[in-house]
């Protein structure tokens, strides 16, 4: 079996002894020791802090503050309001959310978006998506047949959700896509600016709390605060975004390098290019037009590209 894992993409020596040392063991030492290292331990607090990156929390460390105390205390005007936010609510935010409750998030975004322009679609993506029993957070894709009611419709949204107290802070907030006209973008290939990032969707960063509880058992709203995103995308591309926003990480690699090495495409949550000439290439359409949904939307994206269909659950490749 040794022999057998060392033949496989990207598995050296060590991760074949690693592996073998987890069969024998039913843990790896390593990992147990990291468990309980004392530096490891705080930078994975920090880390945890939304808003706050690697590097970040490195700096943190690097000024001698050990937990959320240190923080608060010596660091506090420093933050960026995000951070801030991530440090006030990080408890809140490690509590994992139970499906019944994502759903109810999900049909709450979906009723405010129809009464904003009847006929929206919503598809609730990421781990619940593959089946996770509870979720980190959630994300949500919206669409609509018709790309007018998609253009700009994020600050919409998030506007009629705040007014109804659903939305407490908004951590980010992107137009990106409604501001080049919802056009499908063509690749500029390998060679462009890093970190200019090419999902551009709409999209929205939020912290969630149910503003409904009984105020007769409590004075202050006991209800959790929870991360959400809302993700716009145009009906040209929704299949695109269901299918990059569902996960699950290796997953989403492997299917990026299958359409570069492959087909010779580009794929994202934005949409799929041609690597030879940039163009957009439309997989989401068939010889009736566009799809009827946005399920079918991302079926169809699996046949274009020459591949069977893997059901969201068949989808779990970290862990």
């Amino acid at each position: 079996m040794h022999a057998e894992i060392e033949r496989l993409p990207g598995c050296s020596t060590k991760i074949a002894g690693l592996w073998n040392e987890w069969r024998e063991d039913g843990l790896v030492q390593e990992v147990e020791d990291a468990k309980v290292n004392t530096r490891l331990c705080v930078l994975k607090l920090f880390y945890e802090i939304w808003g706050v990156a690697e590097t970040t929390a490195r700096e943190f460390y690097k000024k001698g503050w050990r937990d959320l105390d240190d923080i608060v205390e010596y660091g506090w005007d420093t933050l960026s309001r995000v951070q801030q936010i991530g440090v006030k609510f990080y408890e809140e935010f490690q509590l994992k959310i139970p499906r019944a409750e994502v759903e109810s998030i999900g049909q709450t975004i979906l009723q405010h978006a129809n009464k904003l322009h009847t006929g929206f679609q919503m598809v609730i993506v990421g781990g619940y998506r593959r089946g996770k029993k509870e979720s980190g957070d959630v994300d949500v894709v919206l669409s609509h047949p018709n790309p007018a009611c998609t253009l700009n419709f994020v600050e919409a949204i998030v506007d009629s959700l705040e007014n109804d107290g659903y939305i407490t802070h908004t951590l980010t907030l992107s137009t990106k896509n409604s501001e080049r006209g919802q056009t499908p973008v063509s690749w500029k290939g390998e060679d462009r600016p890093s970190g200019s990032g090419f999902d551009t969707l709409d999209k929205a960063l939020v912290v969630w709390q149910d503003p409904v509880w009984d105020k007769s058992a409590a004075e202050k709203n006991p209800n959790l605060h929870r991360r959400v995103d809302i993700i716009i995308s145009p009906w040209s591309t929704a299949g695109c975004a269901v299918l990059g926003w569902s996960g699950a990480t290796t997953f989403e690699r492997d299917l990026r390098r299958y359409c570069k090495r492959e087909k010779k495409l580009k794929f994202d949550s934005s949409g799929i290019r041609s690597r030879t000439d940039g163009r957009w290439v439309d997989v989401e359409s068939d010889a009736n037009g566009p799809a009827p949904d946005m399920l079918t939307a991302e079926k169809r994206i699996f046949s274009s590209l020459g591949l069977e269909w893997r059901s969201p659950e068949e989808r779990c490749t970290d862990g």
